[in-house]
């Protein structure tokens, strides 16, 4: 007899990630660009290129990808904020601000 599945505390309460195609698409564009960066980066480590040029692709990156988690969380906020709020003009606003913000900490 198998043992009964535990859930999770995250399980429970995540709810499911809702991205139009428009955004989806984006989205998976810019990880395709990040992957290309990934791949000159191994490409300057084979040929020993000098660490400043591949510290600066380094930081190129994972600002790369610091775009991506905030562009993936907002979309997310703002699907989640419409259905709960049903503003979608004032969800808008109010996700671009933050937006504004999460950039800033880049």
């Amino acid at each position: 007899m198998t043992p009964p599945r535990t859930v999770t505390r995250t399980q429970e309460v995540a709810p499911e990630l809702r991205l139009d195609e428009r955004e989806r698409e984006s989205l998976i564009g810019r990880l395709r660009r990040i992957e290309g960066q990934i791949k000159g980066l191994q490409r300057m480590l084979r040929e020993q290129r000098d660490c400043t040029e591949i510290t600066q692709q380094l930081a190129a990156v994972h600002a790369a990808l610091d775009g991506v988690a905030v562009g993936l969380l907002t979309a997310g906020l703002e699907h989640c904020l419409e259905s709960a709020f049903g503003d979608a003009a004032r969800v808008k606003a109010a996700l671009a601000k933050l937006q504004q913000a999460l950039l800033i900490l880049r």
